[in-house]
């Protein structure tokens, strides 16, 4: 009987999610290019051997997961001290709120373009203070050693309220009767939040983190934005080699290999979080 209530998102699911994966893992074993049109030759698994025998994909995949650590750590960081810091009473906090939030709300690629400002060499407004200070002026998207850290810092903008938002989630959870307990037997702060707050927002915790570093590797919109992928190929994360790929160079079949080589990873994260909720439980 709950199968006729069903079908209707089943067959929804199965036309926008499984039937065009489907398809791009079906493209990946072909030569093929939307361009030259013809018919695809199949390659069996040519294209994900030239792909992981390429050194330019270790590169971006280095690229991309120098990104993904230095975003997701920092966002886990300021996430966890607003937390904690939102968790205690203080007056204009219901005010404060909103005001941490909005980065969320706000479109990656106006998010991208905003920033782009920001970091103008000549008239963005932190090179002004630099000059005006330190006498000093940064090309911080021109530069390859500061083009990734600053679309990072975009990155951990938008998206630190979001771990905010769960560790607050995951600390309201905790049962006040053992804060309270272990207070009145003094027990100190750390060794309070080892073994009380620590095990109950744990799961949570890891839950955020799967989350964003799912997130983080499929970031396109900000990078291309910002910078392209450049300067030469400082900030060209795997989703920006799969659109070159794809809309660039109309090589469809090594751009929808290298779309399941992400989807593998992203796969691997979520494989190792699934092992690590029966631990963490």
């Amino acid at each position: 009987m709950k199968l006729p209530f069903l079908m209707p998102m089943l067959i929804f699911l199965f036309v926008w999610n499984i039937l065009p994966l489907l398809w791009v893992v079906g493209l990946s074993f072909y030569q093929f290019s939307v361009l030259q049109g013809g018919i695809p030759r199949f390659l069996g698994l040519w294209n994900y051997i030239s792909i992981l025998e390429d050194p330019y994909f270790w590169e971006r995949f280095r690229t991309t997961f120098s990104f993904v650590a230095l975003a997701v750590s920092l966002e886990l960081v300021i996430g966890f001290a607003l937390g904690f810091l939102f968790n205690q009473k203080f007056p204009g906090k219901r005010i404060m709120l909103p005001i941490i939030f909005a980065p969320m709300i706000i479109a990656p690629v106006a998010a991208g373009v905003f920033f782009r400002f920001i970091y103008d060499p000549h008239w963005g407004v932190i090179n002004y203070f630099l000059t005006k200070f330190f006498n000093i002026r940064l090309e911080f998207l021109e530069k390859a050693d500061l083009a990734l850290p600053a679309v990072a810092a975009v990155d951990i903008w938008m998206w630190s309220p979001f771990m905010m938002l769960m560790c607050l989630a995951g600390l309201q959870a905790v049962p006040q009767h053992l804060l309270e307990a272990a207070e009145i037997d003094r027990i100190p702060w750390f060794m309070r939040f080892r073994n009380i707050v620590l095990p109950h927002i744990r799961p949570v915790l890891v839950l955020a983190v799967l989350l964003r570093t799912i997130d983080a590797f499929k970031t396109f919109d900000i990078v291309f934005v910002m910078t392209g992928g450049g300067p030469g190929a400082a900030t060209e994360v795997l989703p920006m080699s799969i659109y070159r790929q794809a809309f660039l160079f109309f090589r469809t079949g090594q751009a929808s290999s290298l779309a399941v080589i992400v989807l593998f990873i992203a796969v691997a994260f979520t494989s190792i979080y699934l092992m690590m909720i029966p631990k963490e439980a």
